[in-house]
């Protein structure tokens, strides 16, 4: 005998596979390892460098390593369950299919955190690079300004916003190529193996790192959000993903060892621009590099700043799809096939988080939100995969199945009771979001129920 939440799951399942709203197939394998690198690359310029202020070099670097390796057997797995739901709900779509509604959307909640929480963290660190170079502009009026403009730019369509991805991101990774490169023969390793004086223990530097070993990767699901917009996705998807999580992982231990071999911590905790003052101490503040860094390490933010908004404007789209927020946020405009509405809903967002300039709290809050989705992405892949109850055939098979993901599992409930108790602070207003979230999402759905049955039985 069927059970009724085994029903109910494939009635979510086929409302989420069946739509009528659809987005336009134009993706490939190399515009998904942009997304994928893009979304996540703004992490080696900014951000990663506030986890020293409370850890030491080496352990920052193991935290990077283990979070890494989470994060490559999280992708193995991610990576056939976007084969299993190929639907631009991301997570939302994941569990829904897995456990029903009531868990679909604390999933969607917490993503939809994560994604609208980044943003403001970059577009602060845009304005930083920009008032830096330009003294003249407001750091402030530049963070808004980039909303804006990058706002216009994802509403006109997802050719050009995911080629303008590709190009900015191949730049950005140009950039710590050559970074690398003019480091490297600098580095002095008795830097990176000395301990400041912290006063916290081992345990409570690893704890309060992992924010921000987080950051060098966070973002990298919502390229599932882009899935109804790639073309042959079953081979695209796992060639893309894979790619790019490896080059992360490359690029966030290189940029660490780069960094901290040469500067102490004291000097790389204080702003946004860790690497330009790596630069300037191996050559000079007006040196080529150093220009170099500061005007085309602008595009690394950019990258992930543009990537984001595409990613978080679709999860929007998606929760709008099914009736659990307002159904005009899932308004395709005719000629460009884009969710303008949702686009301007994240950026506005955006805009009120971003005035708060609190940058350490936005990336810790969108990293308490990521690995929240991670736990529920697992939990749900095992049990689609245990129930066989994919929407699609597929031929990417994660690997020691259900070894890795029951181990991949463990470890982000692990990680996010660490991060909770990291901050009980900035904890509390993850939780009292996702909270506001969830019950107006709810109050949409009720209000909404009959009338979203209807339409997909009819």
């Amino acid at each position: 005998m069927i059970s009724p939440q085994l029903h109910y799951s494939r009635f979510c399942l086929e409302l989420i596979m069946s739509h009528k709203t659809h987005l336009k197939k134009t993706l490939t394998a190399l515009h998904i390892w942009a997304m994928g690198v893009g979304l996540v690359i703004s992490g080696d310029y900014f951000g990663w460098n506030y986890g020293l202020i409370t850890a030491s070099p080496v352990i920052m670097l193991l935290v990077v390593a283990a979070v890494g390796l989470f994060y490559l057997s999280f992708i193995f797995c991610y990576t056939e369950l976007v084969a299993m739901v190929p639907n631009s709900g991301g997570p939302f779509s994941f569990v829904s299919a897995a456990f029903g509604h009531k868990l679909g959307v604390i999933a969607g909640a917490v993503t939809l955190i994560e994604f609208l929480f980044a943003p403001p963290a970059i577009g602060l660190a845009i304005g930083s690079f920009v008032h830096y170079v330009f003294p003249v502009c407001n750091a402030v009026y530049v963070t808004v300004a980039s909303f804006i403009i990058f706002g216009v730019l994802n509403c006109t369509g997802v050719a050009f916003a995911a080629t303008l991805e590709l190009i900015v991101t191949l730049i950005a990774s140009l950039v710590l190529v050559i970074f690398f490169g003019a480091t490297l023969p600098h580095i002095n390793i008795a830097n990176i193996l000395s301990s400041p004086a912290l006063k916290s223990s081992i345990f409570s530097q690893v704890y309060s790192a992992l924010p921000f070993a987080i950051w060098f990767f966070l973002g990298i699901e919502g390229v599932a959000m882009c899935v109804e917009e790639v073309k042959n996705p079953e081979k695209a998807i796992p060639r893309g993903l894979i790619t790019a999580i490896v080059t992360l992982l490359a690029f966030a231990l290189t940029v660490i060892v780069c960094s901290t071999g040469i500067l102490p911590t004291s000097v790389l905790i204080s702003g946004n621009d860790a690497l330009p003052k790596v630069l300037a101490a191996v050559s000079s503040s007006s040196s080529w590099l150093t220009l170099m860094m500061i005007y085309l390490g602008i595009f690394g933010l950019i990258a992930s700043f543009h990537g984001i908004i595409f990613g978080a404007s679709r999860q929007v789209f998606a929760l709008s799809r099914a009736r659990l927020l307002p159904h005009s946020l899932s308004y395709i405009a005719p000629k460009l096939l884009t969710p303008v509405n949702s686009i301007i809903l994240c950026c506005a967002v955006g805009i009120i988080c971003a005035l708060s300039n609190q940058t350490a709290v936005l990336v810790s809050i969108s990293g308490l939100g990521a690995v929240f989705v991670y736990a529920l992405s697992l939990a749900a892949f095992i049990k689609l995969k245990l129930a066989k109850k994919g929407g699609h055939e597929h031929s990417f098979k994660a690997p020691f199945f259900p070894v890795l993901p029951i181990i991949t599992v463990l470890l982000a409930i692990l990680i996010c009771g660490l991060m909770l108790l990291a901050d009980i602070m900035t904890s509390l207003i993850f939780l009292a979001a996702v909270i506001i979230i969830c019950v107006f999402a709810t109050i949409m759905y009720f209000v909404h129920k009959d009338k979203t049955i209807h339409e997909n039985l009819h």
